[in-house]
């Protein structure tokens, strides 16, 4: 590759794919520590910025061949008293792109890595790191996305994504109720997607030999009848839960504003009614999936 306008002194740290460190401390055309076989894929990004200055890369992704341009790295100097602002990204899921914005800048990123707007922001200016949008089945998470810049460059926020927790498949409900003859039933749902934000819930049910619903069960075969749908507005994932708003509509339900939550290998349904949201993020549902797994009234996966 090619370094240019690096300061004397200073030194960038790349990587490639979001790992494979490596520090550059002088312009002129540099080869890595590591090495990779023809038709790998590359995609070098600046993980550290130099000190007052701003590197930027350019024929920096593609696949290895014997005649691959040379990565261009360019380093410009600040403005006095400005600095950039970044950190680092993990767990973008193949295939997905990411936009982070702060202040009006928009970053979309698609790789795992270090990651830097592309203005610099002044010493003193406050900024706010949120994720503008992510596609549906992905959530992200912002850490440490909040503060003013100071004397340095800020590359302290942190932003872990994660595919949400699969909702599709048939669900059996915790709750055990008696049936004629001594046999046990189960409540169910199988669920699908018809297009990124319509959720078709067919509720089934599923037999045992006993009471206590103990044993393999049988299935309900054939339509289902009696089901809902959940046309979902947002989502979002925090630790352990992936949480779906949307509003519920059903011939046997009235239509109503839910959240479906997925915690663990419970799915649970809650009803949102309240104004405001009694429940406004998905940390807020935990206290009620708690109650609604200790009553049975949640599912797990059949």
């Amino acid at each position: 590759m090619s370094v240019t306008g690096l300061a004397a002194g200073q030194s960038v740290v790349l990587q490639n794919n979001g790992a494979d460190d490596f520090t550059v401390g002088a312009n002129g055309v540099v080869r890595t520590a590591a090495s990779w076989p023809l038709g790998s894929s590359y995609a070098v990004t600046v993980k550290t910025q130099p000190t007052g200055q701003r590197c930027t890369v350019a024929l920096g992704a593609g696949t290895l061949a014997a005649n691959t341009p040379l990565v261009q790295v360019e380093c410009v100097q600040l403005p006095g008293d400005r600095n950039t602002l970044g950190g680092t990204i993990g767990g973008i899921p193949a295939g997905v792109i990411v936009v982070l914005t702060s202040g009006g800048q928009d970053l979309p990123l698609s790789a795992d890595g270090g990651f830097t707007f592309p203005t610099p922001l002044a010493a003193g200016a406050a900024y706010a790191v949120t994720v503008k949008s992510t596609p549906v089945g992905t959530g992200c998470v912002v850490r440490n996305g909040t503060g003013v810049v100071a004397a340095a460059a800020v590359d302290t926020v942190q932003v872990s994504c994660a595919i949400v927790g699969s909702v599709t498949g048939f669900w059996e409900q915790d709750q055990c109720l008696p049936g004629p003859g001594g046999i046990g039933l189960k409540n169910g749902w199988r669920i699908s997607q018809s297009r990124p934000v319509f959720v078709n819930v067919g509720a089934g049910g599923v037999s045992y030999r006993n009471a206590q619903c103990t044993g393999v069960g049988t299935t309900m075969t054939g339509p289902l009848v009696g089901g809902f749908t959940v046309t979902q507005s947002r989502q979002e994932i925090a630790t352990d839960i992936s949480a779906y708003w949307g509003v519920r509509d059903g011939m046997t339900f009235p239509t109503m504003p839910v959240v479906l939550v997925r915690r663990g290998n419970h799915l649970c349904l809650l009803e949102d009614t309240a104004t405001p949201s009694a429940y406004p993020n998905a940390a807020s549902t935990a206290n009620a999936v708690t109650a609604a797994v200790a009553a049975g009234t949640c599912y797990i996966p059949r």
